[in-house]
This record gives structure tokens, sequence and C-alpha cells, in this order.
């Protein structure tokens, strides 16, 4: 039975997202403005590497690994980009607190975003 494609997504954001942000976290503690742009030069990185292995998974075999970079590169750059600095220092205290469940934050932020990636790269969805 196949799955539903936007489950799909949804499942690979929350999976990025969740195992992006805890491994950031735990190597920057965002304080300055210096730490900030730290920690989400790590994060972007994170969340892009985990994206791609969980793509990868997750996607038939016949789906280009060039493909899955773009959409989880796409992703990782635009999440980002769209997190307030405001944004980040929550997700950061979220992540001490213990919280390993993906943030609404962090979901309601990125389903848009990983749908237009989806699209840009040329994955059916």
């Amino acid at each position: 039975m196949p799955m539903n494609k936007t489950w799909v997504t949804a499942a690979i954001v929350a999976v990025c997202g969740a195992a992006g942000f805890g491994v950031a976290v735990m190597r920057v503690s965002p304080q300055p403005p210096s730490e900030v742009a730290e920690f989400r030069a790590t994060m972007a990185a994170n969340f892009a590497a985990q994206c791609f292995q969980a793509a990868r998974t997750s996607s038939p075999a016949g789906v280009a690994d060039a493909k899955l970079h773009s959409f989880c590169d796409c992703t990782a750059t635009r999440v980002n980009t769209a997190l307030s600095d405001a944004d980040v220092q929550t997700l950061a205290e979220q992540e001490r607190k213990g919280v390993t469940a993906p943030p609404a934050l962090l979901m309601d932020k990125a389903k848009p975003i990983a749908a237009a990636c989806r699209a840009e790269a040329g994955l059916a969805g």
C-alpha cells in the first residue's frame, strides 16, 4: 500500500527537525548574536544531513540522491531563514527542558517550506 506523500514529507521534516535541532542545541547554547549564528549554521547542516538519511530510507531506490539532497538542502536553508532569533532560542530552551517531539513552532514553519522544496526538487508529491 503506497504511503501518502504528504505524510511522508511531514514525517521527514519532523525527524530531520528534531534531530537537527537536538544535535545543534547540544553543541551551541544560543546567547550572543555570534552564537545564534553558529547555532543556525550547525542546525542547518545537521537538518540537511538527517533529512537526507530519512529521505533516502523512505524513498524508492529509483529516486536520485541529487533530488533528495536538493529537497533537504532547500528545506534546511529555508526553515533556518524562516526562524527568528527568538524562535531559535525558544527551540533551544525546549531542548534543554527535554522536549523530544518536534515543536509546533518548527512544524508550522517547516511543512509549507518542505512542500515547496519538494516540488522544486522535482519529487512527486
